[in-house]
């Protein structure tokens, strides 16, 4: 594993998000015209840090992306996988190479029964050989809806991630992107459920030079918020008010 330092002491965003270790479900909620890739790109900083073993369900952005955002925060993905800490499911890849097989292959909920089967036996894995916790990690959820799958196997999925936390030490870090009432009854099925809940959204009075959006962090009745600005190198979070002090500090 690459060398970090404490990522949650001088980090902004894991600051802001001050994940404990009993956050059994951590959902990120991004809403239309946001972008909330970061909070997922600095939570796996933070789990590395960690040493924590991690399946990471791509859907959003290739494993380059993930790639190069990671070498700016001081992390190397492709080094993690490489040495079997980071397990990669490209779901929209394999669903290319092998589409006519996988689907064969699929009972009653089709492709995503299939995934699901494929993520469990690779905890199971993780689970044999060591004792450090097991974070699944799904960025973005809602592309399964883009991709054609019922709102009905979408829940069921999202239900069967969501009770592998009931096996051990196992965590689930879900984002999911709400633009439709579908994308919505899945968030919102999420968001009951789960520990901390992060909200992404951008600006209401629309764009400004100093800030990119705003970041509401819950855990049960407690709500923080907090606006972001993102620059080439990371994200920095700031309490409303406070942006140009914290832009020139």
């Amino acid at each position: 594993m690459a060398s970090l330092t404490d990522p949650t002491i001088s980090n902004p965003v894991l600051s802001s998000l001050k994940v404990k270790s009993d956050d059994k479900i951590i959902f990120i909620r991004e809403n239309s015209f946001a972008d909330s890739n970061f909070v997922i790109t600095h939570l796996i900083k933070q789990l590395l840090y960690q040493q924590c073993r991690i399946c990471f369900l791509m859907m959003h952005n290739s494993f380059e992306h993930y790639q190069n955002v990671g070498k700016k925060l001081g992390y190397d993905l492709r080094q993690t996988v490489e040495m079997g800490n980071v397990k990669v499911f490209d779901p929209l890849e394999d669903l290319v190479e092998n589409i006519g097989q996988r689907f064969e292959d699929a009972n009653n909920g089709g492709i995503l029964n299939c995934l699901f089967d494929s993520i469990k036996k690779e905890i199971a894995s993780f689970l044999s050989n060591s004792n450090s916790p097991i974070y699944l990690v799904i960025d973005d959820l809602s592309h399964f809806l883009d991709l054609g799958a019922e709102l009905s196997e979408m829940v069921q999925f999202t239900n069967n991630c969501i009770n592998l936390t009931g096996e051990g030490n196992i965590f689930t870090v879900i984002n999911s992107h709400v633009s439709s009432k579908n994308d919505l009854v899945v968030a919102n099925s999420v968001q009951y459920v789960c520990d901390l809940f992060v909200n992404v959204s951008s600006l209401k009075t629309g764009r400004s030079t100093d800030v990119t959006g705003l970041m509401t962090v819950q855990r049960g009745e407690n709500e923080q918020k907090f606006h972001f600005r993102a620059f080439d190198r990371g994200v920095k979070t700031f309490r409303p008010g406070e942006a140009i002090f914290n832009l020139y500090k």
